[in-house]
């Protein structure tokens, strides 16, 4: 198994563990907490997880040491059955475990594997990724291996300096009814277990004593089934009960030997699984039920551990402090998590869910996940692309306001961590004539499972001025990023041609909202009285509101040269020409804006924006960097800052990156050290601090000096933390406020760190 250092931080912390596309999620590692199979939620799932051994043969009366994976002793299920004069079996319910203490369990912790130790017991999870297969051009042995709705687990317990026997054991305790146990459909010499038809797990016996890998024993573990694991192990006579809800695996490992099981752990999902449109799981294409997945996870046990420890050596291996190696990981883990292929209408559909939220392809994740699927997965991205275009888009207009308004304390988000205050009567019934707005795209394709109505996501709605309104600017925005990103990875002319009308629609888009200056001056009218927001919607007005925002406004610079480049493919010199013109007047607008070398965050004086300081007003930069590093037209920097307008903007933007993380107040840091995105808030989002560091890094090189490389340093010790402790039960978490996981949990979009590999 692996090598590397133990985790020097608290090891206990829940991590995801899932498959490519399967909506499933092994989670645990949290002390004195539920987890286990997660089939279609935002959350850890609902049982106690005992790993543990015990001294003498299965029937001894010695306490039962496990990992401390568990929430209480028991699940009271059989409560329910239990009268007067039941029989002493019944009534013995309560188990008999004794839980690890943390000072004895150390954790490694990488890209594809999560292992803990404790004394001489191991347990480890691996759940390898790569490139999910086309089924357009991929055969059906690759699609079983690229859709395997399963991960491998290893429980090993070395006995070779014992002189007894040990008794080692795996089990799941479910909160709810509906255990049973799998006869057949798995090999030889196994045994298995299920939750109804949808999950389960199946265990092989090995001998690791001479081998590393292990050899396969002529015997499978014994089964038990009964309301905790101590009472499943001691019952000689009936160690399954169909009414239990404590199903298990157990192994006698003899004095000088070290055996193990190895598990598959997975899913299946048979039906129709979501509304408004009728999906289903892809890999139900490739595999019969969920004995054929957990079966072939068995079956190819050592390919899949081999894929694993090639990941983890990839991470150990990368130049990166061991920090950044693990929030890398961390972040792989749980946006595989939130990961959906479907099959709907006979074609793939593609969904990444949103965490804890479950809303389904929301775009502004989507655009910051573009750097991992562009190089994993491609043909995903365009699938992506094309849903949005076909059935989430729509056109509007824009409201040009006929007066002035100036918010109040009393309603700017200042703490988000409580409810936003009610949107001001006077802003809404603001007066506004009506200008061409064009195509933009909605924030979401629907949430859990349910797909909303052509044109309408999950989450918009009129009237607003902080959460839930519209965010039609930033998601147009999003869709041309995510477009432009793609064609720069793959070169997929057919695809840009094919989609050249759309393209020239988002021109015309972009020009309509940005008015004399070019980048978001208007609403839509979408918003009926309210007005649009950004991805950083429960943030003050420092980042939440979109008109005459920075981050905005560099994102639509970013927008224009992101068209020019797609217009210069399509051989459209004159578009590509207008594009141009555009960044340029984007950025001059920009530049004019700085006071003391940085840039307000709102442009509108009037607005207590105005005062904050962000440092994602550089976010936008991540998309030129990112297509100088693919080659896209054979782009520089040179050349995208060839404009004195721009070069202007570049040192504008380079000065006031550095000025906020030096600044001697420390007003963009917490106390602990981790980045503070806006200086009026103390919500911040992993995810997007991890895009400022790689821009502050390749982009601006800025890390050059050593008082911004010591503060990143501590900053990435802060955000360590951020996950082990503020947020252990909720395996990562975007959104923390002071240190702590409020919102956006269980998350994908922290995969944006994986951009410090490059």
């Amino acid at each position: 198994m692996s090598t590397r250092l133990p985790l020097s931080c608290s090891v206990g912390f829940n991590a995801q563990h899932a498959p490519m596309g399967a909506f499933m999620s092994f989670t645990c590692g949290n002390f004195g907490s539920r987890g286990g199979i997660g089939l279609q939620i935002g959350h850890p799932g609902d049982q106690e997880l005992f790993v543990g051994v015990k001294e003498g043969d299965r029937f001894s009366e010695a306490t039962l040491r496990c990992l401390p994976f568990y929430a209480a002793a028991v699940n009271r299920s059989a409560d329910a059955f239990l009268v007067e004069q039941a029989g002493p079996a019944e009534q013995n319910v309560a188990p008999d475990v004794e839980a690890f203490r943390e000072d004895e369990i150390s954790r490694t912790y990488s890209w594809a594997t999560d292992q803990w130790q404790a004394g001489d017991l191991s347990f480890s999870i691996e759940s390898p990724f790569g490139s999910i297969p086309d089924p357009a051009v991929e055969g059906e042995q690759r699609m079983r291996e690229g859709l395997l709705p399963a991960v491998l687990a290893h429980l090993i317990f070395d006995n070779t300096l014992g002189t007894a026997p040990r008794t080692a054991i795996f089990a799941l305790n479910h909160a709810r009814p509906g255990c049973r146990i799998l006869e057949e459909g798995l090999g030889s010499y196994r045994s298995g277990f299920a939750f109804r038809r949808e999950s389960g797990v199946a265990a092989e016996l090995r001998d690791y004593t001479g081998s590393e890998s292990g050899v396969a024993v002529d015997a499978a573990p014994f089964l038990f089934m009964r309301w905790s694991p101590s009472d499943g192990l001691r019952e000689r006579h009936n160690p399954v009960h169909l009414l239990g809800s404590c199903p298990g695996f157990g192994f006698e490992i003899p004095a000088g030997k070290k055996y193990g099981i190895t598990l598959a752990i997975g899913s299946y999902l048979e039906g129709i699984e979501t509304n408004g449109l009728d999906g289903r799981y892809l890999y139900t294409r490739y595999f019969k039920n969920l004995e054929d997945v957990l079966q072939s996870t068995l079956d190819n046990a050592e390919k899949i551990h081999a894929t694993a420890q090639s990941l983890d050596a990839k991470l150990d291996n990368s130049a990166l402090s061991a920090d950044q190696r693990f929030m890398i990981a961390h972040a792989t883990h749980s946006y595989y998590g939130s990961t959906q292929l479907l099959e709907v209408k006979g074609e793939p559909f593609w969904v990444v869910n949103e965490g804890e939220y479950c809303m389904m392809n929301t775009l502004d994740l989507s655009v910051d996940h573009v750097f991992w699927e562009l190089e994993h997965n491609p043909w995903l991205v365009r699938n992506l692309l094309d849903n949005f275009v076909r059935r989430y888009s729509y056109t509007d207009e824009v409201k040009a306001y006929q007066t002035e308004f100036a918010p109040t304390s009393a309603n700017v988000q200042i703490d988000p961590s409580q409810t936003p205050p009610a949107p001001d009567e006077e802003q809404l019934n603001r007066p506004y004539l009506r200008q061409p707005g064009g195509l933009s795209f909605c924030h979401d394709m629907g949430a859990h499972n349910n797909f909303s109505p052509a044109g309408h996501s999950s989450y918009e709605l009129a009237n607003l001025t902080g959460c839930f309104s519209y965010m039609t600017q930033e998601q147009l925005c999003n869709w041309i990023l995510t477009a432009s990103s793609y064609v720069a990875k793959t070169g997929d002319l057919d695809w840009l041609k094919r989609s050249a009308g759309v393209v020239e629609q988002c021109l015309t888009s972009m020009i309509h909202r940005g008015g004399e200056v070019g980048f978001a001056q208007f609403d839509s009218t979408r918003c009926a009285g309210g007005q649009e927001i950004t991805t950083y919607d429960s943030l003050d007005h420092s980042l939440a509101q979109t008109r005459s925002n920075v981050y905005i406004a560099v994102k639509s610079w970013a927008c224009y040269r992101a068209l020019a480049l797609l217009f210069r493919s399509l051989g459209h010199a004159a578009d590509q020409t207008r594009c141009e013109e555009l960044a340029r007047k984007v950025a001059a607008a920009v530049s004019a804006q700085a006071v003391d070398g940085v840039l307000p965050a709102i442009f509108e004086k009037s607005s207590p924006g105005y005062k904050s300081r962000i440092l994602p007003a550089v976010e936008g930069c991540v998309y030129p960097l990112y297509f100088v590093q693919t080659g896209f037209a054979q782009s520089t920097l040179d050349a995208f800052f060839a404009s004195s307008e721009e070069q202007r903007m570049y040192e504008v933007l380079r000065t006031h990156t550095r000025t906020l993380l030096l600044d001697p107040e420390r007003r963009n840091l917490f106390a602990d050290g981790g980045i503070k995105l806006s200086s009026t808030s103390n919500n911040s989002w992993m995810s997007k601090i991890a895009i400022l560091m790689h821009v502050t890094r390749k982009f601006f090189h800025l890390d050059a000096d050593p008082d911004v490389a010591a503060i990143f340093r501590k900053a990435d010790a802060a955000h360590l933390q951020w996950q082990t402790e503020g947020s252990a039960y909720w395996a990562c978490c975007d959104q923390i406020v002071s240190g702590k996981g409020m919102a956006s949990r269980y998350y994908p979009r922290i995969i944006t760190s994986a951009l410090w590999m490059k």
